[in-house]
């Protein structure tokens, strides 16, 4: 049933909104661990493949115009279907996570493994969002490159993919976040209750995302100062992807306190 137009609500506080993201994430730990430890084996092995896919990319673009375009074309599905199996198990540590945080442990028991259409639903989102601003920024670059502007052309098309995929995951937050409880909100009506609150929801973000930056070069700091990034990369690796597991908890966070905000009823 289509939630009824809620009366006047006071406007989000990213603040206090990214503050208690991160308390419930605390508070939630035994949770974190819990339903986090399947998804992070993939998603460290994901975020190991991405690392090697870089360094490929990395060393043949060096090479300049003797880089080799097939070499190149192989390493952009690789890299395509490494973030997509990343999108996969970030959907299904979401939607469990989301569960969880809004009605207990028994609508996401044991390790989180009762996979469903609901968890399919929401990676299936969570592409399209992807690929509309990917879609986006391909356009804009396009359009500089035959108007002459070739050379602000990545750099522009690069704002507009990341800007574009934030105001559509924030403005259509209560869709995806309903899709995890069974209750997706139409689009739409999404779009229109996110009105005005849009850019909060990205300041808090912004908030929650520093103290992860600052965890992981602080990390990147420790371990290549002493020397251990070369003695024990995949510690590295298995720390910064916990770290990423961490954020990504109270990134949902913030999107199941603010989903009362956007509907008739809290959940």
């Amino acid at each position: 049933m289509t939630p009824m137009t809620p009366s006047h609500q006071p406007d989000l506080q990213p603040l206090a909104l990214a503050i208690a993201a991160c308390r419930r994430s605390w508070a939630a730990r035994d949770d974190l661990l819990r339903l986090g430890i399947v998804p992070f084996i993939p998603l460290y092995l994901l975020f190991r493949a991405l690392e090697m896919i870089q360094g490929r990319m990395y060393a043949e673009l060096q090479k300049g115009m003797e880089a080799d375009p097939t070499a190149l074309i192989d390493i952009i599905l690789s890299m395509s279907l490494a973030s997509l199996g990343l999108i996969v198990v970030v959907a299904i540590f979401g939607v469990n996570w989301i569960r969880q945080m809004t009605m207990g442990r028994a609508a996401a028991p044991g390790l989180g493994l009762n996979i469903g259409l609901r968890h399919v639903h929401f990676a299936f989102v969570m592409i399209m969002l992807v690929v509309i601003a990917f879609g986006s920024s391909l356009v804009i670059s396009t359009i500089l490159s035959l108007a002459g502007l070739a050379q602000i052309a990545l750099l522009v098309s690069m704002l507009v993919m990341v800007i574009g995929y934030l105001v559509l995951f924030t403005r259509l937050s209560p869709s995806w976040v309903g899709i995890a409880l069974d209750a997706p909100m139409p689009y739409k009506l999404a779009w229109q209750r996110t009105r005005g609150q849009g850019g909060r929801l990205v300041v808090a973000l912004m908030m929650i995302a520093l103290p992860a930056f600052v965890a992981q070069s602080l990390l990147a700091m420790m371990f290549v100062s002493t020397g251990l990034l070369a003695a024990a990369p995949l510690a590295f690796s298995a720390l910064s992807s916990f770290i990423s597991l961490a954020y990504m908890s109270a990134q949902l966070n913030l999107f199941v306190l603010a989903y009362p905000r956007f509907v008739s009823e809290t959940v």
